[in-house]
C-alpha cells in the first residue's frame, strides 16, 4: 500500500505560518496513513526545522521558507530551505542536559527522532534534508 507524495510551500518567515507547515504534515499523515508515534515524530521535527529557518532566516525583504514533504510510501523525505545565514552543522553537539536553558535542542530534537538528518548550503539556500522510515525497520 506504498502511495507516493509530494507537497511543495513556500510561504513567509513568520512564526505565525507554522500552521501552514503543520497543515500539510497533517494531510501528509492522513494521506500515507501514518501510524500515531511516528506522525508524533514528523510533527516534532517539521516544527523545530521549520521555527529554527523561520527564526534564523534573513528577516530583511521577503524571506520565506519553502517544505517539501515527498515519499514513495516507505520513506518520506523532508526539506525545509531558509536563506539565512549558514552555520556549522557538524559543530552542532549535544545539549547539556542537566542544565536547563532556554532554546538549543532544535536539532539535537530533530537528530533523536529521525532517522537520518543532512544539512547542506547551495548557494545562498540552507537545505536540511530529514527522513523517516514510515514503518517499524527490520533488524538485520
Amino acid at each position: 500500500m506504498s502511495k507516493p507524495l509530494f507537497m511543495n510551500r513556500r510561504f513567509n518567515a513568520d512564526l505565525k505560518n507554522l500552521s501552514i507547515s503543520a497543515e500539510m504534515v497533517r494531510q501528509c499523515r492522513d494521506i500515507l496513513s501514518i501510524p500515531s508515534e511516528i506522525g508524533q515524530e514528523i510533527d516534532l521535527a517539521v516544527s523545530e526545522s521549520v521555527s529554527n529557518a523561520i527564526r534564523h532566516s534573513n528577516s530583511v525583504g521577503d524571506a520565506s521558507i519553502a517544505l517539501r514533504l515527498i515519499s514513495d510510501g516507505q520513506k518520506l523525505i523532508i526539506e525545509v530551505e531558509d536563506s539565512g545565514e549558514g552555520f556549522e552543522f557538524e559543530l552542532i553537539g549535544t545539549p547539556d542536559l542537566d542544565v536547563p536553558h532556554e532554546g538549543g535542542y532544535g536539532l539535537f530534537l530533530i537528530k533523536q527522532v529521525m532517522d537520518s538528518v543532512k544539512y547542506e548550503r547551495r548557494q545562498d539556500v540552507n537545505v536540511l534534508t530529514m527522513e523517516k522510515y514510515l514503518s517499524a525497520k527490520e533488524d538485520d
